[in-house]
Formats: C-alpha cells, sequence, structure tokens
C-alpha cells in the first residue's frame, strides 16, 4: 500500500518552530507508516499564508528553510477573491513558481456568495499563460492551480490550504491498486462496488488507528484520510476502471463506474477529508495519457466526468498558443459546474509552449508522463 502523502497544516510556516516542528512530525508519522509496511512518497507542509501581503523574498525564503529541513512540498495555501491583499499577491504568483522549486499555491475563483469572480478568473489564466512560457515546457504549473468550493485542509497538493485553530495532519493514499484488486475478478460493477467498499475500510481502517496514535502522541489534530485514488505512472485509475467496463475508458459506461467509485468513496466508515473523490490526472497516469493520446476522451469527457468525480480537470495538457480568453472559458465551466453542482472542483491546465493539439509532450519528470496535446 503507497501514502502518496503526509501534510501537515500549520499556521504560520514563516515560524521557524512551527516549521520545525510539522518537518519532525512528518518524519515521525513516515517512520510509522514504513516501519508497517507502507511506502511513503513524500511528506509535505500547508497554510495559508495569504491572508495578508507577504514580500517575494520572504517567500523564497521559506523554501530554503524547508528544503534544510527534509520538507518534499510546501503549499503557501490559497489566494481568496475579495480580500483586500487579492491583488498584491495575485501578482506575485508567477514569480514565486519560476523562482522556486518546491512551493505550491493557488487561486480560489468562486466567492462566498456562490459566484464566479470573472476578474480573478482572467487573472488566474493570465498566471497559467505566464508560468506555461516561463518556466520548462510549462512544468511550473505542476504547482498552480484554480480552484472552486475547495475545502480547507486537504492532504493532496496543490489544492491544500490550512484553516484550523491549530497544527493538524492528514494523509493522502495512493490506492488505484486497491479499485485494480477489487474490480478484476468482479462479476459485475455491483459486487466490484461491494469489494472496493470492503478493501478500502479494511486498508484505511489500519492507517487511521496510526494515525490516532500519533496525533494523540504528538498533541497534533488528525483531521482524516482523503481516500481519493492518487494514481501515478503505471498504477493507473483509467486501467483499473477498465476492469469494469466493456471496452476503454472514455467510452460507453465510463461515467457509471466513475460516479460507482466516487459513490463509494464519499461512503466510506473512516474519517473523510479533502476530496475524497476520483481523479483523473491526465498527465499522472500512464493509462489516461494512453486514452488521450487514442483519442477515447477529450475536454468534453472530462467536463462531463467532473459532474460525478472528485477534482475537476486536472493536469491537462492544452496547445501553447492557448489565448488566455480560452484558457478562461475553461476556468469558468469548471467554476460553474462546481456552483450549480455545489461541489469541489479545481483545474491544473498545462499549456506546453511550441506544441499543437495532438503533439506529443516531452516532459522529463518522476511525476508527469507524457500523452497528446488536448485539443481546445
Amino acid at each position: 500500500m503507497k501514502i502518496r502523502t503526509i501534510t501537515t497544516g500549520i499556521p504560520f510556516p514563516y515560524s521557524p518552530y512551527q516549521l520545525q516542528r510539522a518537518a519532525e512530525f512528518n518524519n515521525a508519522c513516515k517512520k510509522c507508516l514504513l516501519d508497517n509496511g507502507y511506502e511513503v512518497q513524500t511528506t509535505r507542509v500547508s497554510s495559508q499564508t495569504w491572508n495578508d501581503v507577504r514580500q517575494l523574498d520572504t517567500i523564497l525564503a521559506l523554501e530554503t528553510e524547508a528544503k534544510a529541513l527534509g520538507i518534499d512540498f510546501v503549499n503557501l495555501g490559497t489566494i481568496l477573491p475579495e480580500t483586500h491583499s487579492t491583488e498584491s499577491n495575485l501578482s506575485r504568483v508567477v514569480d514565486v513558481i519560476v523562482q522556486s522549486e518546491i512551493l505550491f499555491t493557488t487561486v480560489t475563483l468562486t466567492t462566498k456568495a456562490g459566484y464566479i469572480s470573472t476578474k480573478i478568473a482572467e487573472n488566474t489564466a493570465n498566471i497559467i499563460h505566464q508560468i506555461a512560457h516561463r518556466t520548462d515546457a510549462g512544468y511550473g504549473n505542476l504547482r498552480f492551480a484554480a480552484l472552486m468550493n475547495c475545502p480547507a485542509n486537504t492532504p493532496f497538493f496543490p489544492a491544500a490550504y490550512w484553516q484550523d485553530t491549530r497544527t493538524n495532519f492528514g494523509i493522502g493514499w495512493q490506492a488505484s491498486d486497491l479499485i485494480q484488486q477489487a474490480f478484476k475478478d468482479a462479476i459485475n460493477l455491483e459486487q466490484a462496488l461491494d469489494n472496493l467498499k470492503i478493501l478500502m475500510e479494511k486498508e484505511g481502517e489500519k492507517i487511521v488507528a496510526f494515525a490516532e496514535e500519533l496525533a494523540q502522541e504528538w498533541g497534533i489534530k488528525f483531521v482524516g484520510i482523503d481516500v481519493s485514488p492518487a494514481p501515478m505512472g503505471e498504477d493507473s485509475i483509467a486501467y483499473a476502471m477498465e476492469e469494469q467496463l466493456p471496452g476503454h475508458f472514455g467510452e460507453r459506461g465510463t461515467l457509471t463506474v466513475a460516479a460507482g467509485i466516487t459513490r463509494i468513496l464519499r461512503n466510506l466508515s473512516l474519517p473523510l477529508c479533502g476530496y475524497s473523490g476520483l481523479m483523473l490526472p491526465v498527465l499522472e497516469d500512464i493509462g489516461l495519457g494512453k486514452r488521450s493520446e487514442e483519442g477515447y476522451f477529450n475536454l468534453d469527457s472530462l467536463l462531463l466526468y467532473s459532474t460525478v468525480c472528485g477534482t475537476g480537470l486536472d493536469t491537462i495538457p492544452i496547445p501553447g498558443d492557448a489565448s488566455i480568453p480560452q484558457i478562461t472559458s475553461i476556468l469558468t465551466d469548471v467554476a460553474t459546474l462546481s456552483i450549480q453542482l455545489k461541489k469541489p472542483l479545481s483545474v491544473r491546465l498545462f499549456p506546453v509552449p511550441g506544441l499543437k493539439a495532438g503533439e506529443m509532450t516531452q516532459f522529463q519528470s518522476p511525476y508527469l508522463t507524457n500523452t497528446a496535446v488536448m485539443e481546445i
């Protein structure tokens, strides 16, 4: 069983004490899980630094401190619309991403009143466009996303941001292998989903037990598991789902299987946090990448699946010459779904400079696979 992330949320990462304690706790949590047979891929720290204006040098210094403490990734949190510091903080995002390696951040497009901030959507599209053209092959957009109605204290990046009365932590697992196992020999989808619930609750109860022991020992609140299956590379959610499809991922029946998985995830008898829904990250999953390249689904398909899935449009390669109005329209389409369905969604787009729809990406990254650029 693979744990994708242990994420500790802290109020103020610029405090050396808080950052160091978070790193020490992450290491203790990682050791506990490793000692009990789990592979832990990353340890992370999230916060909410954008409530006030932060200078670029101060933000970048945080990365140096985090690296020295062995923290894999740090999330600065989300820039919310309609605050006194929104515009100032938006102006810093591109430089933060371009000049760092382990810092993540997001912008929230939806207001508390249930509207889309069109101006923020346009600014966010411009940020995506700039990052694409100021980082190698647009890779910097791995660490930036647009959020819509996303809850606080999500372990998975880039959506994570802290919001609590004190330090807390959550766990995000990988778990695509559990879907593969549950679906492989099931005679129908109903049995497959019953199998999945049993497997996930059995595995989750073990992880929760370890987490609660650590929470008590350290006095750090455990917020739960984000049970979203987080595919990576050959550990593919697409191939797992195909065990209960008559054909390939993207063909008829995909929506039904996606909805079934999400329903099971959200009704597990476990302490849940974050998305706890189905993730479909095209550039992180070799099966999704292959089926996209073969033309079995497109951007409209993913928008449809977003109505029943957990995350929205995640790691989607689009043409490098995509205009800011085109990117804005993608963002607002997903934000509209989020508002109408009252569910958390997010968008992480990769405009790839120099590539057109149908051409293959050439990322050299342990976190990304390669596939054909999608037509928009």
